[in-house]
């Protein structure tokens, strides 16, 4: 049943965080904690690097299963979702939500798809299986934003001094009501809230909105005479 498998891949994700996080320097500060008790929920997350299983697991909520990569099939103990295989995924959608519903229980996605790896404050353009999935279940989009860590970790250049890391579990956002037609809507939508507040927390002025087009100056047909 997905429930229990959710509360094995709930405790083994806190547990290896907590563990974690000492030796290797870290603390978090949590913002808006409160909303992990929004459940069912389709959480969603940036996704930087290896190291994100350390802070994501200081916010990971009761009763969720995570929906990963081919790869993570391979990691212990957490319950995965392969949605590289599409024929198999487009199966199991059904199913999925059903089990859902059924154990009352949510769904954790990094919806770049991938680690990012960038050094800038930036996020991967969006897959959409989860907000197909959301607007499905009619479950709500609960975003949640870890502080860009590249001062603290590289993988790139093998740094990895420590410190505090900031954790966004922002306000959620229904989707009661919305249809497949909204998948791109919400999507976009999600994404410019988190990339909002991860501008904020790297300290960064969002792109400059492009500048308006000048007013027409429509010609005159009236003839002009010269003043006597």
């Amino acid at each position: 049943m997905l429930g229990k498998r959710s509360l094995s891949t709930y405790l083994t994700i806190r547990l290896f965080s907590r563990l974690a996080a000492t030796p290797c320097g870290l603390k978090f500060n949590v913002k808006g904690e409160e909303r992990l008790k929004i459940s069912p929920a389709i959480v969603v997350c940036n996704h930087q690097s290896n190291v994100d299983m350390i802070p994501v697991g200081r916010v990971f909520p009761a009763n969720c299963a995570v929906m990963g990569k081919k790869e993570l099939l391979y990691v212990p103990f957490l319950n995965l979702f392969n949605r590289q295989n599409h024929q198999s995924a487009i199966q199991t959608t059904a199913q999925t939500i059903l089990e859902m519903k059924k154990t009352n229980s949510g769904l954790w996605v990094f919806p770049e798809g991938t680690r990012s790896h960038s050094l800038k404050p930036d996020l991967l353009p969006f897959k959409k299986g989860a907000f197909h999935l959301a607007i499905q279940a009619q479950y709500p989009i609960l975003p949640i934003v870890v502080e860009p860590y590249s001062h603290i970790y590289s993988s790139k250049k093998q740094h990895f001094p420590g410190g505090e890391i900031e954790i966004r579990v922002l306000e959620p956002i229904p989707t009661e009501g919305l249809t497949l037609k909204d998948v791109n809507g919400l999507m976009e939508h999600t994404r410019s809230i988190m990339l909002k507040n991860l501008h904020e927390m790297a300290g960064v002025a969002p792109p400059l909105p492009p500048l308006p087009a000048p007013p027409k100056i429509e010609a005159s047909t009236e003839e002009i005479r010269p003043r006597l």
